[in-house]
């Protein structure tokens, strides 16, 4: 994949072949991961060698669309299959859903899924009321509808992207990272997914973590040291 610009006087093309592509979860907040902490995040990479790409998904911040599920399965591919080689990382929702697409990929190398939930079970109306009206009040997610209607439409796509049931087929490394005080997606999840993983997979165990893992250079610079290849252990606690 190549981007033009002009830096100064002068025009550039930058080719990039080999990326790692990071996938955003259900956004709380309105605007652009570009505006957020995945900059932060893309910078961090960057500089250990890893040339990352940031995106919005379906339906969020400055891209087009509606949302749904299955139509981020598809960005994430669209995505993808720009470059020779990814890595994908997926935190929250974007780990569900990179896991359904890392079983399409062809060019995939890793695959990090950070606090991501493995279940439908964990979705009870309840939750979903409280996504839906930060949806509605923020506008984080637009063309949701009716309760009734995202309700529908989230549990259909989620039921046919399900972690737990594609885990399995994805045969790349795998790092599954999760915070044991995560309130948002129990931590139970990051033990059903790696469980359900094959080999090679490793287990970050974050003790005092919570859901917003990507805040927390530890974790990061242990994920990017995880990239390089340079950590065996099968299960990791810090």
């Amino acid at each position: 994949m190549y981007l033009e610009r002009r830096i100064g006087r002068v025009f550039a093309r930058i080719q990039v072949e080999k990326a790692l592509i990071v996938c955003h979860g259900l956004p709380y907040e309105p605007g652009s991961v570009v505006e957020k902490s995945y900059t932060d995040l893309a910078y961090l990479f960057s500089k250990r060698g890893f040339p990352t790409v940031i995106f919005d998904f379906s339906g969020t911040g400055l891209s087009e669309g509606h949302f749904n599920l299955k139509s981020w399965v598809e960005d994430l591919l669209t995505v993808a299959e720009n470059f020779d080689q990814v890595s994908v990382l997926g935190y929250s929702m974007g780990g569900a859903v990179a896991v359904r697409a890392a079983v399409e990929m062809q060019n995939l190398q890793k695959l990090v899924v950070v606090s991501s939930p493995c279940c439908i079970d964990l979705f009870s109306d309840q939750i979903l009321k409280m996504v839906y009206e930060n949806a509605r009040v923020k506008n984080t997610l637009r063309g949701v509808g009716s309760f009734e209607r995202f309700r529908d439409s989230f549990l259909r796509d989620f039921s046919e992207i399900e972690p737990r049931n594609w885990i399995e087929n994805v045969k790349v490394d795998k790092l599954i990272v999760h915070g044991e005080l995560d309130s948002i997606v129990p931590f139970e999840s990051g033990i059903t997914l790696y469980n359900l993983s094959k080999d090679p997979k490793t287990f970050l165990v974050v003790e005092k973590g919570d859901h917003f893992l990507r805040k927390d250079e530890r974790v990061l610079n242990l994920i990017a040291d995880w990239l390089e290849g340079r950590i065996k252990e099968k299960i990791i606690r810090i």
